[in-house]
């Protein structure tokens, strides 16, 4: 992508600055603490950091004058990161089909511009992963899109009307996460309607640039890498060091390839903000098999993961950002602002001490003991007897974020809904200290400009992940460098609405097979006995330059569900073809379920 206008960036002035000591790691009910010398910190904290610019030209490198990747600081990562959310947050010029417009930012538009609202963003115009990695996707990239060819069913309007002119740019074809459970906001509309059977849901999508198509092009990947090309791909990476990006003899994406994956839901007009959130039109999916249907309506974006790769990181560079108000206590308050600190912690239920990240409490069992069943490695609730979030699965949680495991998933607590109080790992202090020079660059360019407001004050990045690390013992991860990614809320990144139940939230090794080699427990473990490997220690799941790593959070996921199938660190470009929208997961007292509409299967391994 190119830059629209040389107009001159805004920008301010990051000041780094780290906790004084300490960091904490809240996970399964358990408090893991390390504290942090803060000889050094007094420096860090008057030291000038990097600069946040508003400009709709994306980075292309992290920390490219000094050494790449590999020698950047957090503090540099997170500017990294906002420095693409603000670019791909930028409205796209207007669509006409024509060779070049998707994916380019409008040259005649501002960052949070009220007269552009019409518009799709310039990441909303990158392709889906059912206009990449489908029958259709011979057509040229710029096409407008229409959803029309792109299944293996032809799916019409729920209310039997005609198609819109121009269909949503925003397609929801994910309705779970990763399969493992199904994920919901108590603060929205409880009551199913005509137009929405589960209005609490949230929903997913997946996005690539262009960079991204044309590759899966050339190496004729529309139903993923043949065996072939995925066996040579493994065996160079693990022996001769990363292939060069771009090449054909290997998989290996090209640099500057960008992927997104975000979350939707319905917004509640009786206790949310619309104004708070980005909000534009989205097309999502009900029923099931043949009478599968979409509706599309005006939705708020919740969740935006963009990841990239760069030259010095051939494995990408992993950054998730929120809304502000994801995380509220059953009373409806936010548990943080909306730079990610800590606004008031919700106390523990009454049968819970501290830290209760969620409730029920629950306990993660590992073992590199292998069984018949496969079981431990699993989470249990803690104690075996407590209540979950409410009675039954026929009482929501009021405000606060909850999920619900799949019923099949035999290493899982299914019985019930688990509600969300904050994070198993805070947002560290340089991260917040980004969002508050992100968000105070935004207001003194809206003021600049005359914006009088735009939702993008109320994002916040996470974390950020640009550096591969092995975690050489099975167990939490203690880093405890607040200056790099060598900490654990950067270890295990994760987004609270994506990646929420205990597997995805604080995840390492890979995921666990089950019983037959048949789909799989939900578990993951670190343990590479878990995985038929000998020779004792950690499951790798990420390579560089040879090396294998036992790395966590997205990282680690992309590296278990991408790279090690020789698809690169894309999971998309993986699996392959997309054959169908997803369904809406049916909630029981087992748990959730998988209705037969998929699009996705995790490899678990034995």
């Amino acid at each position: 992508m190119t830059s629209p206008s040389p107009r001159k960036p805004f920008s301010l002035l990051r000041v780094a600055t780290v906790a004084a000591a300490g960091c904490a790691l809240l996970a399964g009910g358990l408090l893991m603490a390390c504290s942090a010398k803060p000889t050094s910190q007094a420096a860090l904290a008057t030291a000038p950091g990097a600069t946040i610019t508003i400009s709709s030209t994306p980075p292309t490198e992290l920390n490219p004058a000094g050494g790449g990747a590999a020698k950047a600081t957090l503090d540099q990562a997170a500017a990294f990161a906002w420095q693409e959310f603000i670019a791909l947050n930028w409205p796209a010029k207007i669509q006409t089909g024509a060779v070049g417009d998707r994916d380019t930012p409008a040259a005649d538009c501002l960052f949070g511009d009220p007269a552009c609202v019409s518009r799709p963003l310039t990441w909303q115009t990158f392709r889906g992963k059912a206009e990449i990695f489908t029958a259709g996707a011979t057509q040229p990239y710029d096409q407008i899109p229409t959803y029309t060819d792109l299944y293996n069913e032809t799916i019409s309007a729920c209310n039997g009307g005609a198609p819109p002119a121009q269909a949503a740019w925003v397609n929801l074809d994910e309705t779970t996460e990763i399969t493992l459970a199904a994920m919901y906001a108590g603060v929205g509309v409880a009551t199913p309607t005509p137009d929405n059977s589960a209005p609490q849901l949230i929903r997913f999508m997946a996005k690539a640039n262009r960079a991204e198509f044309d590759y899966v092009q050339k190496i004729n990947a529309v139903n993923g890498p043949s065996r072939a090309l995925r066996t040579a791909t493994i065996n160079y990476f693990k022996t001769q060091g990363d292939p060069p990006p771009g090449g054909t003899q290997y998989v290996s994406l090209p640099n500057n390839t960008i992927e997104i994956k975000a979350g939707w839901r319905m917004l509640n007009p009786a206790k949310e903000d619309a104004s708070r959130f980005h909000t534009t039109k989205v097309r999502y999916y009900e029923g099931t098999g043949s009478t599968l249907c979409y509706n599309e309506q005006v939705w708020g974006l919740v969740s935006l993961h963009i990841i990239q790769k760069t030259p010095s990181a051939p494995y990408f560079i992993y950054a998730t950002f929120e809304q502000a108000d994801n995380i509220l206590t059953a009373a409806g308050k936010p548990v943080e602002d909306a730079d990610g600190a800590i606004a008031a912690l919700p106390p523990c239920r009454s049968d819970q001490t501290a830290p209760c990240p969620v409730t029920p409490a629950l306990t993660f069992n590992d073992t590199g003991v292998v069984t018949s069943s496969q079981v431990p490695p699993n989470v249990t609730l803690n104690p075996a007897n407590a209540a979950y979030c409410t009675q039954s699965t026929s009482q929501l949680p009021v405000n606060q974020a909850y999920y619900l495991n799949t019923s099949t998933l035999t290493a899982l607590p299914t019985g019930g809904f688990v509600c969300i109080n904050y994070r198993a790992n805070p947002i560290p202090p340089v991260i917040i200290n980004a969002n508050k020079t992100a968000h105070a660059a935004i207001a003194a360019y809206n003021a600049a400009k005359g914006i009088k407001a735009s939702p993008w004050a109320f994002y916040k990045l996470v974390n950020v992940q640009y550096t591969p690390i092995d975690k050489t013992t099975p167990g939490f991860y203690t880093g405890n460098d607040p200056t790099t990614d060598k900490n654990p809320a950067s270890y295990y990144l994760a987004n609270i609405l994506v990646e929420t139940n205990r597997p995805l939230q604080i995840f390492s090794g890979g995921l666990v097979g089950a019983v037959g080699g048949v789909g799989g427990t939900g578990a993951n473990s670190d343990y590479a006995s878990q995985f038929g490997e000998t020779g004792g220690g950690t499951h790798k799941n990420t390579y560089f330059q040879t090396v294998g790593h036992d790395m966590g959070g997205c990282m680690g996921c992309h590296g278990s569900q991408g790279q090690s199938l020789g698809g690169d660190f894309s999971v998309i470009l993986a699996r392959g073809i997309v054959g169908t929208p997803e369904s809406v997961p049916e909630i029981s007292s087992s748990g959730m379920t998988v209705l037969p509409n998929k699009n996705r299967a995790l490899v678990y391994r034995r």
